[in-house]
């Protein structure tokens, strides 16, 4: 037994959650997660609607290659590209001191931290600092020579 393997299999799945609840979260509510998008005031806003349809399917896309551990190097890199630009986002907010009240993100570890007492619903630097994590432990994820238990490794009989 690789406990090595148990981390990055628990890692991935555990960030593939929360990216799919995500996308799933803001499919559910997608006017409401444009308007978010809006309130960013970083994208024109001819192209908020579709920014908000490729955030939505890569969210769920590539949560679901990480929890299912299917092409699992190009799904952690594409979550950290995902977790960098929403730390960027959040920057941004944060620097300009715009009035956003929503963030936008909807996922299971921030409803996990409103639940312990840590506010995330409106953006904030603890969200950045998340994000940031998030998106190292995907650059770790997929530097790493195994990618823990997944299909990946099934298909490639690691």
């Amino acid at each position: 037994m690789n406990i090595s393997l148990w981390w990055i299999t628990i890692l991935r799945v555990f960030i593939g959650i929360i990216l799919f609840s995500a996308g799933i979260s803001k499919l559910t509510s997608f006017n409401a997660f444009v308007a978010d998008v809006s309130s960013y005031q970083i994208i024109p806003i001819v192209m908020i609607r579709p920014v908000g349809y490729l955030i939505v399917s890569a969210e769920i896309t590539v949560g679901l290659g990480l929890g299912i551990g299917y092409f699992s190097r190009g799904a952690s890199i594409l979550a950290s590209i995902l977790f960098l630009i929403f730390s960027v986002a959040l920057v941004n907010v944060l620097l300009q001191n715009l009035q956003v009240t929503d963030c936008g993100c909807g996922n299971i570890l921030f409803s996990l931290l409103e639940i312990l007492g840590v506010s995330v619903s409106t953006p904030n630097w603890k969200m950045v600092i998340a994000d940031v994590v998030l998106a190292g432990v995907c650059i770790w994820i997929a530097g790493s020579s195994r990618q823990g238990y997944s299909l990946d490794s099934f298909v490639r009989q690691e």
